[in-house]
């Protein structure tokens, strides 16, 4: 009896818990929702310069310019997503999802490059505490970072990793991100060909090791981030990468390698003149991305998928988003199919 009260007391607590969830009709599933794939960069590859390409977060988007500048007019250095206000290629299993559009145009052309940065790991440790969409498990980002390395490397271009960066306001995330690092380092190194660039100990040489409060290259605390100087600073050791990985491409023949291969019946996504700005692959869905800077991104392998409107998730067809979704998470719901009498 007094399992059958906690059973029917347990089921009442589930019911109003979910009910602002679920609603008069209710449901009969929830599941995560997807996160909308921010498009490649703006430019195909140019026959006259050396293309680099930097996938990374927000800390490679603030530095990208700098390496640009510094790299000089010989090169040709974009950053993979095309975004310049949010975390750019977020967590290891969000860039895994997502590569093949990073490694096209955002208009999904065929391109190629001759050398490509790239870092995941701030995001995947969940630096914030406010995505937990983005942590991911140890040996998932051992996995996803052995996937992306060797899809990367299948371009045919030369490429280059560059540890996370501190995490200057704790000690506990610091010490995560330092293991991240040592599991990436490790990883690279099974792959004899990609060089390995140590931002952190870049960092630390002038800022100390965490916590600390302030440094002369570092955002206000508590940041990741860096000042414009600071930037500029991470970008010297960027760009000495970039040039090391040069050093072993041919000059006067950059493509002797397979091009990425075009898509048939790719999705057009259009801004509010009709002008195409974004295109996603075949059985995919256009949708309003918050922080693409061509404002549309893609939800992969989904033709008919409900875009959410915070404008980073999406649903996959016969659900709906949650009325609570946000940038922070967000769940789908199936409404329950009450059968017809």
């Amino acid at each position: 009896m007094a399992l059958n009260l906690f059973s029917f007391t347990l089921y009442a607590y589930l019911i109003a818990s979910f009910s602002p969830l679920l609603g008069s009709a209710g449901y009969q599933s929830i599941t995560p929702a997807e996160r909308i794939c921010k498009p490649g960069p703006p430019l195909k590859a140019s026959l006259e310069k050396t293309n680099c390409l930097v996938i990374g977060d927000s800390i490679s988007i603030g530095y990208t310019p700098w390496v640009t500048e510094m790299l000089g007019d010989k090169y040709q250095v974009q950053h993979a997503p095309w975004d310049v206000i949010d975390g750019g290629a977020l967590d290891s299993k969000y860039g895994l999802q997502c590569l093949d559009m990073f490694l096209q145009t955002s208009t999904l052309e065929p391109t190629t490059y001759d050398v490509i940065i790239f870092n995941f790991g701030m995001h995947d440790i969940n630096y914030s505490g406010n995505f937990p969409e983005e942590y991911v498990q140890p040996d998932e980002y051992t996995e996803n970072l052995r996937s992306i390395t060797s899809i990367l490397l299948s371009t045919g271009a030369k490429v280059g990793y560059v540890l996370t960066t501190p995490v200057p306001y704790n000690v506990t995330l610091n010490d995560r991100a330092k293991h991240y690092n040592s599991l990436a380092d490790a990883v690279m190194k099974t792959f004899p060909t990609v060089v390995t660039a140590d931002l952190y100990s870049w960092v630390t040489d002038v800022c100390g090791e965490p916590p600390y409060k302030s440094c002369v290259i570092a955002q206000k605390q508590p940041s990741p981030h860096y000042t414009q100087p600071g930037y500029k600073y991470l970008s010297l050791r960027v760009t000495d990468l970039v040039l090391d990985l040069v050093r072993g491409v041919d000059q006067n023949n950059h493509y002797p390698r397979p091009q990425q291969i075009a898509r048939e019946n790719p999705v057009p996504c259009k801004d509010k003149s009709a002008k195409v700005v974004t295109v996603c692959p075949y059985n995919s869905t256009c949708c309003d991305s918050l922080f693409s800077a061509t404002g549309k991104g893609c939800c992969l392998r989904n033709s008919e998928a409900v875009p959410c409107k915070d404008g980073k998730h999406c649903c996959p067809a016969g659900y709906e988003c949650e009325s609570s979704c946000s940038i922070y998470k967000c769940s789908c719901l199936k409404a329950l199919v009450t059968p017809e009498k």
